[in-house]
């Protein structure tokens, strides 16, 4: 079965620094998901970025959007990302189920990292 998706991400700043989220399967990424019924991309950023780390982000602005196809659950799948970037004022990240570990990085640092479809295209964004 083919599906598509729409997603929102965050790249969250805290002074010169980028949080990125571990996922069980090792890869890095972005907080953020898919956007609900009804919900505009700024209000998914912002809600997933408070569910997965517990930070409140502000001066949210949009600053591009990617795509990938990949195989998921014998399933096809087209993403779109809608990607944001946002500051926050705090370092104290409280993780959901969904992340195992977290880091601030600069975006040198990023590279190092085997990061996920929606963090590896987003990287060329900022």
């Amino acid at each position: 079965m083919k599906i598509q998706e729409l997603n929102t991400y965050v790249v969250v700043f805290s002074e010169d620094r980028i949080l990125v989220l571990k996922r069980p399967n090792g890869l890095w990424e972005f907080p953020g998901g898919g956007i609900e019924w009804g919900e505009t991309p700024e209000q998914t950023a912002t809600r997933e970025t408070k569910e997965e780390t517990g930070l409140s982000v502000a001066n949210l602005k949009l600053i591009g959007t990617t795509s990938a196809t990949f195989e998921k659950e014998g399933n096809e799948k087209h993403a779109l990302y809608i990607v944001y970037r946002a500051e926050t004022g705090s370092k104290d990240v409280t993780l959901s189920r969904e992340h195992t570990e977290y880091r601030w990085l600069s975006h040198n640092e990023l590279k190092f990292l085997k990061l996920g479809l929606n963090a590896e295209a987003a990287l060329n964004l900022f």
